[in-house]
């Protein structure tokens, strides 16, 4: 029965992000770069940081970042504690990018929930809960 409702919920999972990220065309920012551009959120990373976390190889990432320079999205920085490396980090302008895309990704996701019966929303509130714990289940690793 896992198994089963493994497969539904990766299928399921696919499908909604493929749609919603159709929102993201209206950016102007192709998804590889959106991608790479999402890992600064949490802050600056070197591009060898950046490639491990897309897992790509580091000249696909080198090209991505001049890419996201290139639009004014982010920007190289000399490494606080490396003087041979650098790190990449987010621009105000890759901030807004991000968060507008994030708006138009919830704002469609909204206009489909906002189409449920009560009952149907409250069930998928009730089963987000049980969701946010699988997904911290599958982000600790393997056991």
């Amino acid at each position: 029965m896992a198994e089963e409702t493994a497969e539904r919920l990766h299928s399921i999972a696919l499908h909604l992000m493929r749609g919603l990220r159709r929102q993201d065309d209206a950016l102007g920012v192709g998804p590889a770069r959106l991608s790479a551009l999402s890992v600064l959120l949490s802050g600056p990373k070197t591009v060898s940081e950046l490639a491990d976390a897309e897992q790509v190889r580091l000249p696909t990432m080198t090209r991505i970042v001049s890419a996201l320079e290139g639009l004014g999205l982010a920007r190289r920085l000399p490494h606080p504690t490396d003087g041979r490396s650098v790190q990449v980090e987010m621009t105000s302008v890759g901030a807004e990018t991000m968060a507008r895309g994030r708006a138009l990704r919830v704002e469609r996701l909204a206009r489909s929930l906002r189409a449920l019966d009560g009952a149907d929303l409250a069930r998928v509130e009730e089963a987000l809960d049980v969701l946010e714990r699988v997904s911290l289940e599958v982000l600790r690793g393997p056991r």
